[in-house]
């Protein structure tokens, strides 16, 4: 094989490795998630706290759930807060708020589709 080849290879290859091992030792859910939504949607997404029972909030490992619903809806309602859900647009970033529902909500549909 020819050494001009082997080079880029070995570093693509160490390069995905290093990606894998920081996916897997990033935190799930994010600190943000712990302090802003899992008392009423619990750290696993389901929703089954004493508050999210109470409130009926969405388990955010449904399936059904995660696919009808689009990340500009997610953002928005986060942003706005919706029904029994407070809104959170004054206290986070509109960038925090797009990384929870980039990693933590969609995080626990794809934990439930594996």
């Amino acid at each position: 094989m020819n050494s001009t080849r082997i080079l880029p290879a070995l570093v693509f290859g160490g390069l995905v490795s290093f990606g894998l091992v920081l996916y897997a030792t990033e935190d799930h859910p994010s600190a943000l998630f712990k302090e802003f939504c899992a008392k009423c949607h619990g750290e696993d997404g389901k929703a089954d706290t004493p508050k999210g029972r109470q409130l009926m909030a969405q388990d955010m490992t449904d399936p059904e759930w995660q696919a009808e619903k689009t990340d500009a809806d997610l953002v928005k309602v986060v942003t706005d807060g919706g029904e029994d859900m407070p809104p959170f647009g004054k206290k986070l970033s509109k960038e925090q708020i797009e990384g929870l529902i980039k990693n933590d909500v969609r995080g626990f549909g794809k934990k439930n589709a594996k």
